[in-house]
């Protein structure tokens, strides 16, 4: 060692302040006191998120320390170690006291470098750890040498991204760890994990039908493991593929201490070759008449087998994946119902074993709840025999007419999937807390979600909409979120975690410290006012019946299918580019009307005007000011800022949610202008009707060129796109070139005029066409 680095090393030695000092104290961080630790420990029969909490303190706060398991804390050193674990008397201390039975969270840490971090749940520690390294790090740790308690403000927090669990797994850019790895850092504690091992099912149905394409969401469980009752109706290598990807799935959920669990449409149709083998064990038609060309069924749980087959299923898939804590059911939709109930899309109808022919309706419904019930109780008791804390979660609000007598035999295990909503029934409220009473439990749900654009930010919204539930006294609840990365920069995400861990005192100052941790302090003011002014235009969003809901935008096409005045004037082969994804057979009037579907009146005339003044009086005052200054802002920072990517990032966002919202407005002017012009009864009201769909055209024509635009240029994710290519429930990466096809086709037809054919459910298909001469002649 040289001179110099002598003389440096002895010089520092002479400054360092003396053990106790109180100067050290006050300066010494969190961070620091982490450098001395020597162990992380955590329990041998521990959980999994033991050891992957443990793995990322070392890796990000406590690099000189060693990982170790140990049956228990008497072996370990009193001084250095950190103690990981779920609420264990055994081998943590944990606080001194709690308030009551609400889940918690505490971390200790001494200047020595030992401590612990406990939770009551296991889901809350990761986000624990989340906590001391992204909140707590740089924070004096003397602030933690009696530990630091929070508490969780929902018990059960279900964090759905839209995408993990469900049709859209497969998804561009999606990253399924990463996503989990969120869920838990907010404090999640329940994930859907049954997702299909491929991006389409193997339900397939007849040319030109639609019914099919349903099953790809919401699996039931024979699409994972069959029995004897219904082995060989799958092929072998699609079942083990997908339990294999279920495992997978699950797997993941519990690395970050999360519960997996299953949403499923149930019961579910079976394969036709599987009813031609038990003719006798077909149960209720559960198919939507309109939207299949085959009829489907399922099996009748009026039968023992087919109750024992279901029963085997559930053993099996728990017997595999026991960490399985709910079954989320979702009925009579998507090809799935229950035998009897009233509002089957075939109307009541079922097997031969649990309702006779000539009851009457107050009977049918008896006969259907006690089905119900008994089989509820089945997948309960056979699921708790090997999970005892599994919970299943039942969704009725398709059964109205049953659900009361369905309600009065449920209890202890069996949960109701109810609404906000229901409070201001004071009937309905008064059957749904007496649940409470006898053991079940009540789950809602809320969003943490803007748009379908991803990322479009309310988080205002988001903290009141959270806030309305834990004051009503509701906190079991499923919450939307926007997965990182589809979404890295997402503050309503920011809102949920800190609401959920009990940080967030004043919603206006996290935000406000959000801003300036992002983007420092010259930008934030920025950035929260742009987010504000996109806050007021998301709330202030008017509802737009069934194009309003993320699914079904994508669903009819609406980004890609050209808004003209006589859409039937388009010839069939010029609308195939959109109409073979869309949901809709060859008849549906919705091809030629965007005010009906099936049989349904979905938006009046007066709900078209109401939705075009809301839009231009409410949405887009907010979001063109919101735009303008993140357009100034980014024209502003220089290249080199950090912050300028975020900006970037945002402003596409906001480009892309004004295509959204522009095209649900135009969505109600086209039904308001259509509509009007052919209902008018005189001339200047019909005049005035054409103008309006003249200006809607021209309006929604510039907005499928902004929305190209944006296509071309930008380099975020702002909508979801399918990996594998265009399907009915996301575009592809053809959306550009469908939307170019939109364009000329609105420019060839914006002079033509307003018509609907009001024969249009009447038609045939192309190859029987001149039969309607024949009939439609005779109307």
């Amino acid at each position: 060692m040289n001179r110099i680095a002598v003389a440096v090393l002895v010089l520092a030695l002479f400054c360092l302040p003396v053990n106790g000092d109180a100067s050290i104290q006050e300066r010494e961080t969190v961070r620091d006191a982490l450098q001395n630790t020597k162990i992380i420990a955590y329990p041998d029969n521990g959980r999994p998120v033991d050891q992957t909490v443990a793995i990322e303190l070392k890796e990000t706060l406590a690099p000189h320390a060693k990982i170790v398991s140990a049956l228990d804390a008497s072996g370990l050193p009193s001084k250095g170690v950190i103690r990981i674990a779920i609420a264990d008397e055994n081998f943590v201390k944990g606080p001194d006291k709690v308030s009551g039975d609400r889940a918690w969270m505490f971390f200790r840490i001494s200047s020595s470098g030992d401590g612990e971090l406990v939770t009551s749940k296991p889901h809350l520690l990761y986000a624990l750890l989340c906590q001391i390294k992204d909140e707590w790090s740089d924070q004096e740790a003397a602030q933690f040498e009696r530990g630091k308690l929070l508490y969780a403000s929902f018990s059960w927090l279900r964090g759905e991204d839209g995408f993990y669990g469900t049709k859209k797994r497969f998804t561009r850019d999606y990253n399924p760890e990463s996503a989990i790895r969120e869920l838990a850092r907010m404090g999640c504690s329940s994930v859907v994990v049954n997702a299909l091992a491929t991006p389409f099912s193997l339900e397939t149905g007849p040319p030109g039908e639609v019914y099919y394409r349903f099953y790809v969401g919401a699996p039931d469980l024979d699409q994972f493991v069959e029995t004897d009752l219904n082995k060989g109706s799958y092929p072998p290598e699609y079942l083990v593929a997908n339990f294999t990807f279920l495992k997978r799935q699950a797997q993941l959920v519990v690395k970050y201490g999360l519960t997996p669990g299953l949403y499923i449409c149930n019961p579910r149709s079976v394969p036709e070759s599987l009813i031609q083998k038990f003719p006798f064990l077909r149960g209720a038609r559960v198919d939507h008449p309109f939207r299949s060309f085959r009829p489907r069924f399922t099996l009748t749980l009026g039968h023992p087998a087919v109750r024992w087959h279901y029963a085997e299923m559930l053993k099996k898939i728990l017997q595999e994946i026991p960490e399985i804590g709910f079954i989320n059911t979702f009925l009579n939709d998507s090809g799935s119902g229950f035998e009897f109930t009233s509002r089957l899309y075939s109307g009541r109808n079922g097997g031969a074993y649990v309702a006779r022919e000539w009851m009457a309706h107050e009977e049918f419904e008896q006969a259907a709840a006690k089905n119900i019930v008994r089989y509820y109780r089945l997948l309960r008791d056979v699921a708790q025999g090997i999970n005892p804390d599994f919970r299943l979660i039942a969704g009725l609000f398709a059964i109205p007419e049953e659900q009361s007598l369905v309600l009065e035999g449920m209890d202890n295990g069996i949960d109701l999937q109810m609404s906000l909503a229901d409070k201001k029934n004071p009937e309905k409220w008064k059957r749904e807390l007496a649940l409470l009473q006898r053991g079940s439990y009540l789950f809602t749900g809320t969003s943490a979600k803007g748009s379908l654009v991803l990322g479009t930010p309310a988080p205002w919204l988001t903290h009141e909409r959270l806030h309305t539930l834990i004051k009503e006294e509701l906190d079991k609840a499923t919450v939307t979120v926007d997965p990182p990365s589809l979404a890295p920069w997402d503050v309503n995400r920011e809102v949920l975690k800190a609401y959920q861990l009990g940080q967030l005192d004043s919603v206006d100052d996290f935000i406000d410290k959000i801003a300036v941790v992002w983007v420092g302090q010259k930008y934030a003011s920025n950035l929260v006012d742009i987010w504000r002014d996109c806050d007021e235009a998301v709330r202030n969003v008017p509802d737009v019946p069934l194009y309003g809901t993320s699914w079904a935008f994508e669903m009819y096409r609406l980004w890609i299918r050209p808004f003209v005045p006589d859409i039937d004037k388009i010839p069939e082969s010029e609308r195939d580019y959109y109409e073979k994804f869309i949901i809709s057979v060859f008849n549906n009037p919705h091809r030629v009307d965007l005010a009906a579907d099936v049989l349904w009146k979905l938006i009046s005339i007066e709900q078209g005007d109401e939705i075009v003044r809301k839009y231009d009086a409410e949405v887009w005052p907010p979001l063109k000011r919101a735009i303008a200054a993140i357009e100034n802002t980014v024209d502003e920072i220089s290249s080199g800022d950090p912050g300028r990517e975020i900006f970037v990032d945002l402003r596409d966002r906001l480009y892309g949610a004004r295509c959204y919202f522009r095209t649900l407005r135009n969505v109600g002017a086209w039904v308001a202008g259509v509509h009007g012009y052919l209902d008018a009864t005189g001339e200047a009201e019909k005049q005035l009707r054409l103008r309006m769909v003249r200006e809607m055209m021209s309006d929604e024509l510039q907005n499928a060129r902004d929305l190209l635009q944006l296509w071309r240029s930008t380099e975020i994710s702002f909508i979801p796109i399918h990996a594998s290519g265009e399907t009915w429930h996301e575009y592809g990466d053809n959306l550009g070139k469908l939307i170019v096809k939109k364009i000329a086709l609105m420019e060839k037809h914006k002079d033509d005029l307003p018509y609907i054919d009001p024969n249009y459910m009447w038609r045939m298909p192309p190859e029987f066409k001149s039969l309607e001469k024949k009939y439609l002649s005779e109307e």
